[in-house]
Order: structure tokens, then sequence, then C-alpha cells
């Protein structure tokens, strides 16, 4: 298989993940409407093992990127070195990332909105002050990463 095309392949695999991923962020606002702490647990499991899948799929799209010779390279400049006969299959690939990665983000904030104005509720009800995590969800070490811009990871697990 050429390397190009296992790159491609690679940033699918990676869009394909993510879009099994927005139905958990749903899920999520559900469990997190719904009160109930099984189901919210078992929403925690779910999306750490998605997101796990998620890191091991981008550490072969970032393996394939740096085969076919584009390390460190974004997207953008990705395309403007892009042989003709692959180009609109990358740039098709990378929108398809891009918007799936937009959408995760959007329903993960609200699921997040949601959590903090409950913490808010919670606090108000017990009078005691609850803190709401300072954590991104997607985040394996709880730190920004500019490598999104970079072509080099998807911005904290999205």
């Amino acid at each position: 298989m050429d390397i190009i095309e296992e790159f491609i392949q690679a940033t699918d695999r990676c869009t394909e993940q993510i879009c099994s991923m927005q139905p958990l962020e749903i899920e999520k606002q559900k469990a997190l409407i719904s009160w109930n702490v099984n189901q919210m647990e078992q929403m925690v499991n779910d999306q750490q093992a998605a997101i796990m899948q998620l890191d091991n799929l981008e550490k072969q799209r970032i393996h394939a990127q740096c085969q076919a010779g584009f390390s460190g390279l974004s997207a953008n400049e990705i395309l403007k070195r892009a042989p003709q006969p692959v180009h609109d299959r990358l740039a098709a690939s990378f929108q398809a990332l891009r918007e799936a990665a937009q959408k995760l983000k959007l329903y993960n904030k609200k699921a997040n909105e949601f959590a903090k104005a409950s913490l808010q509720f919670l606090q108000t009800v017990s009078g005691k002050r609850v803190q709401p995590a300072t954590r991104t969800t997607y985040s394996t070490n709880g730190a920004q990463n500019n490598g999104w811009n970079r072509g080099s990871s998807l911005k904290i697990r999205i």
C-alpha cells in the first residue's frame, strides 16, 4: 500500500472514531440530566475507553504522517505539498476530520456547561461550595497542546 494512502486511511480512522464518540456526548448529557450515578459511571467508563482508542489511532495517524514525509506539518501545509493525484482525497479527509472534531467539541461544551450548572445548583441547595473539574474531558494529562495547529495531535484529544 502507498505511504500516502496509509496516511489517508489513518486520518479516516481517526475521523470514524470521533464520529463514534459523538453519541457518547449525547448520552453523557442524558446521564447528567437524569442524575443517575450508575449511568454516569458507565458513561465515564465508555468515554475513557473511546478516548484511549482515539489516542492510539492518533498515534498511528501521526506515525503515518511522518512516514509520508509530512512530519510536523499542518493540514494546509500538507495539502500544499501533496501530489495532485491524492490532493483532493487528502483535502476531503482533513475536512471530514475537522468537521467531526468541531461537532464533538460542541457536544462536549454543552455537556460541560450543563455539568457546571448542575454543580452550581448543588452548591445553592447544599450551601456548600462545589468546585467543577478544571481539566478538559478529553485531556490525557490536563494540559493544552498546541500540536493541533502543527498537525501533530488532536487538540487535547478533542
